[in-house]
């Protein structure tokens, strides 16, 4: 179980974000291609667009389940190839449990999934699982540093509302209330000053807070109108709330290249943005530039860097570029984003989301393994399996024509190998498969093969070998004649199915009313002028006895149908009584196996204590 939980766990955790994140390259590649195709330069067009690829690649684990799945030729490339190993290493440990009576769908059911397993050798087995335990430690423990980071800049942001004083100057509080009119928001962002701080930022999703450092009283007037500018530009935007989940895109896809570049577009865009909104407000290049320039500056020089969890004016984008920005713009530029443009994204975007998530490569491996697999049940290839937890499982394999049995008991899993007819008997799973086909190389002859006590034996004793196939020759014994009640169902199913055919075919005869019909049309003519209660009887005779000729025809069908529906129930009975005959022998099966498996596991340890069993090199 403890196995199983550890496989499980990466190819449910790591394969999903992995594909998702895969995913989200992919849609951030069309996007970054369509913008340039087009020469989008317009930041709030660019600003829309990279947030809105931030939405949908948060969206992406549950976008991918919950579409349906669209078949892409192409589409391979978007299932990461780490689900291979992963999942590989969940099946190899993960027990079957087969029912005894439909034996065949089951091994329909698991067919594909065991064509595409390649047998991992023992030596292997638990540095797989190290593997995986590893990968999803060194996951889970990157998203904890990044959400202790979060907490902590959360704590710093609360413990700077504390400390910072109200600005509850007139001057300032009719600036910015002309500001905010300007950047159209509804109510006035609080403001308040601090002297933690030697940049503005502005912090808060829900109630932000735009906070000044204590020297802004001694700021000329142009430049606290610029900073108070950029400052409600954030606010209007709700870039604390896009930054925020940009971090939190990056805690979940930390291992993904586009989570870190994704959130330094967006945070060197939210900053551009706010730098047009400042200079669309009046203010001049040159001023700006150097205001920012100051900010840079008292940023470096601050004795240490706290990881505030808001916009600083100062803190994010690149200070060369920015400024060149700012110098070089040539005047007013376009705030907002036209409603026709969003629209137009938005109609262009839903079908490329939908194709990127819903995307799947046709599995043509699938279905050629399962048609390969129905045609040996239908061949009767696949032997009967008991249920019980302990029993033996059967299956052929068409390659080799290997009889494998396999058990859920791992504490002493053997093998029995026949070197004369080319088969072979295990219990445990079948990791071990790889590694007895290597033994076989050099070992000629019938041997068995067991791990315990973390020791390998091999037994080339005949009179052992002997007894461990007669501990199974019941069990095996029982799988052929559930092979032929199996057979026989086949058969009982074929002939009701052509019982079915014989009853849509049964027509009923009707025989010739055309003379019948043209008298009685006749005598009712005669009657069209008047008629007498005789003659009225007369022809209510003539029709019964039409209806009565037809009614025997129809009962000469329902009783070739009725005999037909007899012979039907008559093998619908015998089927039944085949499944009970299945179902017991399934449950004599399981019985054979527990006590078989039982007796293995002492021949095993009496070959131990009596040297028969050798010590693998």
């Amino acid at each position: 179980m403890t196995a199983i939980t550890t496989a499980a766990l990466p190819t449910g955790i790591l394969v999903p974000l992995a594909t998702a994140a895969v995913r989200s390259l992919v849609l951030a590649g069309i996007a970054g291609i369509g913008l340039a195709a087009f020469r989008v330069r317009s930041t709030s067009a660019r600003l829309f667009t990279w947030t809105s690829v931030l939405y949908v690649a948060l969206a992406m684990p549950m976008l991918q389940r919950i579409l349906p799945p669209f078949p892409v030729p192409l589409a391979s490339f978007l299932q990461t190839r780490v689900a291979q190993p992963l999942a590989r290493s969940e099946n190899l440990s993960r027990p079957d449990v087969v029912s005894p009576i439909n034996h065949e769908s089951s091994l329909l059911k698991q067919a594909p999934l065991r064509e595409t397993i390649s047998p991992v050798p023992s030596r292997h087995i638990w540095t797989a699982l190290r593997w995986n335990e590893l990968a999803v430690a060194i996951y889970l423990t990157i998203v904890l540093f990044l959400l202790a980071r979060l907490c902590i800049g959360l704590a710093l942001g609360h413990r700077l509302r504390r400390a910072s004083r109200v600005i509850l100057d007139a001057g300032f509080s009719l600036r910015l209330a002309r500001h905010a009119r300007s950047a159209h928001l509804s109510s006035l962002p609080h403001a308040a000053e601090s002297e933690l701080i030697s940049v503005p930022v502005t912090m808060g999703v829900v109630r932000p807070v735009v906070f000044f450092p204590s020297t802004w009283r001694d700021w000329d007037a142009a430049k606290l109108d610029a900073v108070i500018a950029h400052e409600l530009s954030h606010v209007a935007r709700r870039d604390m709330l896009t930054l925020r989940l940009s971090f939190l895109h990056c805690m979940i896809f930390w291992f993904s290249p586009l989570a870190w570049w994704l959130h330094r577009k967006l945070a060197d865009l939210v900053e551009q943005a706010s730098d047009e909104a400042a200079l669309a407000g009046g203010a001049d290049c040159q001023s700006y530039a150097r205001t920012l320039l100051d900010f840079f500056e008292a940023l470096q020089g601050a004795p240490r860097r706290v990881w505030w969890q808001g916009v600083s004016m100062a803190s994010a984008g690149r200070a060369e570029q920015r400024v060149e920005r700012i110098l070089e713009s040539k005047g007013a530029v376009v705030m907002s984003l036209k409603k026709s443009v969003a629209v137009l994204v938005v109609l262009i975007a839903v079908p490329v989301v939908f194709l990127t998530a819903a995307a799947q490569a046709p599995n043509r491996t699938a279905d050629s393994t399962s048609a390969k697999y129905l045609e040996l049940a239908q061949n009767n290839t696949a032997p009967a399996v008991p249920p019980t937890p302990r029993a033996a499982r059967a299956a052929k394999k068409s390659s080799s024509h290997s009889f494998y049995s396999y058990s859920d008991d791992d504490a002493l899993p053997y093998v029995i190998v026949s070197g004369k007819t080319d088969t072979l008997s295990m219990s445990g799973n079948h990791m071990d498969s790889e590694h007895i086909e290597e033994l076989r190389k050099t070992i000629s002859g019938d041997f068995i093969w067991f791990r315990g006590g973390g020791k390998s034996y091999i037994i080339r004793d005949h009179a052992t070998i002997d007894r461990a196939r007669a501990l199974w020759a019941p069990q095996e014994e029982l799988g052929k004649k559930q092979e032929a009640l199996g057979k026989q169902q086949e058969e009982l199913g074929n002939q009701q199915e052509e019982l079915g055919k014989q009853m849509e075919q049964v027509q009923v005869k009707v025989p010739d009313l055309t003379n019948d019909l043209e008298k009685l049309q006749a005598k009712l003519k005669e009657l069209n002028s008047g008629a007498t209660s005789d003659q009225i009887a007369e022809v209510q005779s003539q029709i019964g006895e039409l209806q009565e000729k037809i009614g025997n025809s129809q009962s000469q069908a329902g009783d070739q149908q009725s005999k037909l529906g007899e012979k039907m129930g008559e093998l619908g009975e015998k089927q039944g009584k085949l499944g009970e005959l299945q179902g017991e022998l399934g449950r004599q099966q399981g019985e054979l196996a527990e006590k078989a498996s039982r007796q293995m596991k002492q021949l095993l340890e009496e070959s131990v204590r009596k040297g028969t069993a050798q010590l693998e090199n």
